[in-house]
């Protein structure tokens, strides 16, 4: 992994899954760790070393004041991950509830907007900014997606706009685009059975992949290695949106499988 020594990292929805699991990998390659979340997690902060402010980031008055926070204690920040979000289980566009799909915006690409917004003001320049996307927004959909697709969509383009708007001060700005990592608390885990098979066989690798195969992409962009790396939306996914290594009936007749 790359060095972070001396660097300052702030991750939303760092206190479980992807989130968490950068905040330990950062932590071990000598960074300074804030983590943040909507409810009181301090308890998981102090368990790894890390420092918690709660807030939600669908809230843009609790997201400005983490910034502005963490600024106060420890000085000008130099990473900040995006990665608080959320998926719901929905049927389709006609039968989605309005109020489910604010919410997804609310959090999933408001809440990447705001901390786009307000954090850049406490950052030390030629610092890195790295969006939690997915490869549902960046490369591949599917029936009853829409929403959750759709927010994540508009953090790719916003990803994009920002690198260049900030550009002129070093910080480059990347999406992170997982698929089909279990651990994360948002889809099936990798038990063996068939939600997990039929995934699996989606996949060039025909597998699922585990939060330490994600996380280090996370650490590479965090890290001065990808000084010239901006503006891209870089997928983490088995080689999903590669295309399919067998039809779909024959992934769904593998995960039937005994």
């Amino acid at each position: 992994m790359h060095s972070l020594e001396n660097k300052l990292a702030v991750i939303t929805g760092g206190t479980a899954g992807i989130g968490l699991a950068i905040a330990r990998n950062f932590l071990a390659c000598g960074a300074r760790v804030v983590i943040s979340s909507r409810s009181d997690h301090e308890s998981v902060a102090e368990t790894i070393g890390a420092t918690y402010i709660a807030a939600d980031v669908a809230d843009p008055e609790t997201v400005s004041a983490l910034f502005q926070d963490v600024a106060d204690q420890f000085g000008k920040i130099d990473i900040v991950v995006n990665n608080a979000g959320i998926a719901l289980d929905l049927s389709g566009v006609e039968s989605t509830d309005i109020k489910d799909m604010k919410r997804i915006m609310e959090i999933n690409t408001f809440g990447t907007w705001y901390a786009m917004k307000f954090a850049p003001q406490h950052m030390n320049d030629n610092g890195s900014i790295i969006n939690t996307g997915s490869v549902a927004g960046s490369g591949t959909t599917s029936a009853g997606n829409a929403e959750y697709s759709m927010s994540k969509a508009a953090v790719a383009y916003l990803t994009r706009t920002s690198a260049i708007e900030l550009g002129a001060r070093g910080i480059r700005v990347n999406a992170v685009c997982p698929a089909l990592i279990a651990g994360t608390g948002m889809m099936t885990e990798d038990d063996g059975g068939p939600a997990a098979r039929f995934c699996s066989a989606l996949t060039a690798l025909g597998r699922m992949g585990s939060l330490d195969e994600v996380v280090g992409i996370y650490n590479f962009l965090a890290s001065d290695t990808s000084a010239f790396i901006t503006g891209q939306e870089i997928r983490v996914d088995g080689g999903l949106t590669a295309g399919r290594p067998d039809t779909i009936s024959d992934a769904i007749a593998k995960s039937l499988e005994i």
